[in-house]
C-alpha cells in the first residue's frame, strides 16, 4: 500500500511543479487575473517569462514563442534535452530561492522574526512536493510548498 501512495504522490509532482509556473499562462489568457491591474499583469507575465528562460537556460523571446504557440514547459522542456525530473529539480531550486527571498522581505519589514522564517524555511524544505489530501492549509497557496 505503500508503494501505491509513493508513486502516486510522485505522479503528481510534475502536474504541482508544472502548476506553479503555469499560473501565469491562465493569468494571461484572462484566467485567474482577479482585481490585477495591467501593470501588475505585465510584471507577472515578464517574471514568469524571464523564470521559464533562466530555468530552461534558453532565451526570454524562445520562451514567448512557445508560449504564443501554445508549448508547456515541459514540452519546451524535453525539446532541450531536459528531463521531467530535471525540469522538477530546476523549480524546486527556483522556488526555494524565491521563498528566502521573501521570507527575508517579511523579517527586515518587522512583520516575522528571523527564527520564525528560519523555521517556515526548514518546514518548506521538508514538505517539499507532498501533497496535502484536504485543504490547502492555514494561508492557502501563499508562500510554501505545504500550503
Amino acid at each position: 500500500m505503500k508503494s501505491k501512495t509513493k508513486i502516486l504522490m510522485y505522479a503528481a509532482l510534475p502536474i504541482i511543479g508544472l502548476g506553479i509556473l503555469g499560473y501565469g499562462t491562465a493569468s494571461a489568457a484572462g484566467w485567474g487575473m482577479g482585481n490585477m491591474d495591467p501593470e501588475q499583469l505585465v510584471s507577472n507575465q515578464q517574471s514568469k517569462f524571464q523564470s521559464e528562460a533562466d530555468i530552461l537556460g534558453v532565451g526570454v523571446d524562445e520562451v514567448k514563442n512557445a508560449w504564443a504557440n501554445g508549448k508547456t514547459l515541459l514540452e519546451v522542456a524535453k525539446e532541450k534535452g531536459v528531463t521531467q525530473e530535471q525540469l522538477q529539480a530546476k523549480m524546486k531550486a527556483v522556488r526555494l530561492k524565491q521563498m528566502k527571498e521573501s521570507l527575508q522581505i517579511l523579517v527586515d519589514k518587522g512583520v516575522i522574526t528571523q527564527t520564525q522564517a528560519d523555521q517556515r524555511l526548514k518546514f518548506m524544505e521538508s514538505n517539499a512536493g507532498k501533497v496535502k489530501k484536504a485543504g490547502r492549509g492555514m494561508m492557502g497557496r501563499h508562500m510554501g510548498f505545504g500550503s
